[in-house]
Order: structure tokens, then C-alpha cells, then sequence
């Protein structure tokens, strides 16, 4: 399972199952018992390979049940903290090659953003810290949510980049020029207006990438507030700052979404 499909509840139980399926204790006695059923089935089902088959199931229902049952919200915030973890890294090597490259382009609010970014994941990292205690289950869930619109939001700062770096090789003044200066019969006329176009498009989805992270920084901020009001009891949030973070989970998938085209 991907790390942006990660982060809601119905993603995270279906990430416990398949850990819990895959649990020693578990895949071993579920073995055992297929090894009764193969034994029986060669040579007859006799007490002994009935009982094989009968201990080894009922083990392995046991301990599903008590690793997907009495050990879920731990397995479950050891998932999310690998994810957000390995998140964090990619991030910090993305940031480090964005900074370097940015110096010698002309995108200024591509810039500002690389920043803005940083002090308000660092914010709401910080409110978080102050509602939840990190070894929660809704702190990793929270966490991880925030780092993956951190990272989504920096893939499209380095898009907006590599399209930048191509306009680099067209002078669009010079285009128009010579566009405006030929008949509408002048056989160079179509590749000129093709050239153009192209980097017409290509500024729009400049544009449209920093638009976009321009919105999931202002859902960034919302779901801080939002959280730094939030009644916090047994380890949840209310219903408030819960469809908050959903609506910034939707938000990361749109910029991953965005950013992987």
C-alpha cells in the first residue's frame, strides 16, 4: 500500500490485517495446519492429522485475533510512524536539491513556498505535540497526513522547476515578434504559434502547480487552528478537527495526484 493511501482509518485497519496475517504467530500455525490438511488428505484423517489441523487453526484464529484485535492501535502506529518516517527522509534530500536549484531560476514564489512550508508543517507539528502524546495512535495518523501534503507540496515545487528550466530555451518576446510580423500565409507561421503555445501551456502548469500548493497550505493552517481548539479526550480529536484532517488528506492526494502526471 502506497504512504499517500495510508492515512485514513479504513486504510489504515486493511495495513493491521495484512500485518496480523503475516505475524509469526499466525502464518506458522496456519502452515501447520495446511500440513495437517495435506497429510490427511494423502493418507487419511486420522486422530493425529485431525488434531493437527484442528490446533493449528485455532492458533492461528487466536492470534490474529489478538494482533488484530488487543495489539491494533500499536501495530497500527507502528506502521504510520515507518511511513511518515521514510516520508521525512525523502523529504529532507528533496529540500536540499530544491534550495540548491532554485538560486538560478526565476520562480520567487516557488521559493517563498519551499519556506512556508517549513514553518507551518514545523506549527502545526508543535500544536499536535501539545494535543497528543506520540506514542497516540491519532498523533502518527495526524503526523503522517501533514508530512505527506509536506512532501506532495515539494514534488510539485521541483515539477514547477523542471518546467521552468524548459522555458529557459524559449524567448517568447521574440516569438510574438516574428509572429506578428508574418502573413497568415507564411509556411514558418504554424511551428512558430506551435512553439508558442507550448510555452503558454507550460507557464499554466506552473501556475497551477504553485496554485494548488498555495491551497493545501491554507488547509495546512486551518486544521492547526482547528486543532489548537480541539477538546482532546481518550486519545481522539472531535469531529471538527477529524473532518479537517480528512479534507487535508483529500487535499495531499491531489497534489500526489497532481505531481506524479
Amino acid at each position: 500500500m502506497a504512504a499517500k493511501d495510508l492515512f485514513q482509518p479504513a486504510q489504515i485497519r486493511r495495513a493491521v490485517a495484512q500485518k496480523a496475517a503475516i505475524s509469526p504467530f499466525v502464518l506458522y500455525p496456519a502452515v501447520l495446519s495446511g500440513l495437517g490438511v495435506v497429510t490427511g488428505a494423502l493418507f487419511g484423517f486420522g486422530g493425529l492429522a485431525l488434531g493437527v489441523v484442528g490446533f493449528g487453526a485455532a492458533t492461528a484464529v487466536t492470534a490474529f485475533a489478538t494482533e488484530f484485535g488487543w495489539r491494533r492501535d500499536e501495530h497500527a502506529k507502528n506502521i504510520l510512524m515507518q511511513a511518515t518516517r521514510k516520508m521525512e527522509q525523502r523529504r529532507q534530500h528533496v529540500i536540499s536539491s530544491i534550495k540548491q536549484e532554485l538560486a538560478g531560476l526565476d520562480l520567487p514564489l516557488a521559493a517563498e513556498q519551499v519556506d512556508t512550508f517549513d514553518v507551518k508543517f514545523s506549527t502545526f507539528v508543535a500544536v499536535l505535540a501539545d494535543r497528543f502524546a506520540i506514542t497516540e495512535l491519532t498523533y502518527a495518523r495526524y503526523l503522517g497526513v501533514a508530512e505527506q501534503v509536506y512532501l506532495s507540496g515539494l514534488d510539485n515545487i521541483r515539477n514547477a522547476m523542471i518546467a521552468q528550466k524548459a522555458l529557459g530555451a524559449i524567448n517568447a518576446d521574440r516569438l510574438r515578434q516574428r509572429i506578428a510580423g508574418l502573413s497568415a500565409s507564411a509556411p514558418e507561421r504554424p511551428a512558430l504559434l506551435s512553439r508558442l503555445e507550448g510555452f503558454n501551456s507550460t507557464l499554466a502548469q506552473i501556475s497551477e502547480l504553485l496554485l494548488l500548493n498555495e491551497k493545501a497550505l491554507t488547509q495546512l493552517d486551518d486544521v492547526t487552528q482547528r486543532l489548537a481548539r480541539t477538546k482532546v479526550e481518550r486519545g481522539m480529536a472531535d469531529s471538527d478537527t477529524e473532518s479537517a484532517i480528512a479534507e487535508l488528506h483529500r487535499q495531499g492526494l491531489r497534489l500526489a495526484e497532481y505531481a506524479s502526471q
